[in-house]
């Protein structure tokens, strides 16, 4: 496998780092270094980050958490932390909120569901010492390095749809965990991080708004890598939604997700060709070269969404790759993934 620019944020469903010898080579080929690629739904940045230092980036994503991971590794271009500067920078807040409880959303509403009482209270602790930082982009990292420590130590089997029964046999273990450590021990990995001379940007918008900016007329290449199976990244995900976002949003359900949490028409097999439709048409008519990634286990059997795309592009080429694919929390499968490369 070739090396790509890789680091790793959160766990995440169908991230692409397994995928990026796959991926990157074709998305090379269709623009020159330099050009403006956007990844139009961009998750943990795997795609973008892997190709940072030779285009100018647009990182977009409607879901608040993706948008913090993008700032922090694509947008910034300055910024690094460590141990040494995670200590000096938040151990003191840390601290003083552990004794006072200036921030304690997670210990009142999330004690003893995906964290233990300890492990919400130093979640909350961490939260309220990154506030106090001023550099944005230092709290982006500070903040993705959060999420991290969230995902080494929750109680779930790999996602935030449920957490683990109080009579499982892993709890124990897992609870014993530190928040503070993995979170010191995770700030090393962005001690490190790619530079470029390009002026990359990350957005927080629902796609079908983001394609209507002034930005988005300047982009050459789309990467597209829409949700594909009947699971919602908010139901998912939602508590880096709430941790980065720490709005005190009202909670429903035994899994205590946000009210507020976004539907997304691609998770839905009554929408989501429509979805697509309208997507590609927009992109078709403003005449952007698109490479757009799917899998075999997706709502849309691949031969009607390249009947879809073939309908809007004069040239469409289908690459395919068989690879093992995790399924949070129920082991891995084989699966392929289908790159569509299409242009006009």
């Amino acid at each position: 496998m070739a090396e790509f620019n890789q680091i790793k944020t959160i766990r995440y469903m169908g991230n692409k780092n397994k995928l990026l010898d796959f991926i990157i080579p074709e998305i090379r080929k269709t623009i020159n270094k330099g050009d403006i690629i956007c990844d139009l739904m961009a998750g943990t940045c795997s795609i973008a980050y892997a190709l940072k230092d030779e285009y100018t980036i647009y990182a977009n994503d409607i879901q608040y958490y993706s948008y913090i991971i993008s700032k922090a590794l694509i947008e910034n271009n300055s910024e690094a932390i460590n141990k040494e500067t995670t200590i000096k920078d938040l151990e003191s807040l840390y601290k003083s909120n552990l004794d006072n409880e200036f921030f304690s959303f997670f210990h009142n509403n999330f004690s003893d569901t995906y964290f233990s009482e300890q492990q919400c209270k130093e979640i909350d602790s961490i939260r309220y010492a990154i506030s106090n930082v001023n550099n944005e982009y230092k709290r982006d990292l500070y903040m993705t390095g959060l999420m991290f420590a969230m995902g080494k130590c929750e109680s779930t089997s790999g996602h935030f749809a449920q957490y683990l029964p109080k009579e499982h046999h892993r709890l124990v273990e897992i609870r014993k965990k530190s928040i503070w450590q993995e979170f010191i021990k995770k700030s090393d990995d962005f001690s490190s991080l790619i530079k470029t001379k390009y002026n990359n940007k990350a957005f927080n918008m629902d796609y079908k708004d983001f394609i209507k900016t002034e930005d988005f007329k300047k982009v050459k290449c789309v990467y597209i890598d829409t949700p594909y199976t009947g699971e919602q990244y908010s139901r998912f995900y939602h508590i880096l939604e709430t941790v980065t976002k720490y709005d005190n949003p009202p909670l429903e359900y035994k899994a205590k997700y946000r009210k507020d949490r976004f539907t997304s028409g691609f998770s839905l097999r009554s929408t989501a060709k429509d979805e697509f439709k309208d997507m590609l048409n927009l992109l078709s008519q403003m005449n952007k070269t698109i490479v757009l990634s799917y899998s075999s286990k997706g709502l849309i059997p691949l031969d009607e969404l390249e009947f879809i795309i073939c309908k809007r592009f004069k040239n469409v080429q289908m690459l395919e790759k068989d690879y093992s694919h995790s399924t949070q929390g129920k082991g891995n499968i084989k699966i392929t993934e289908v790159l569509f490369i299409a242009s006009n």
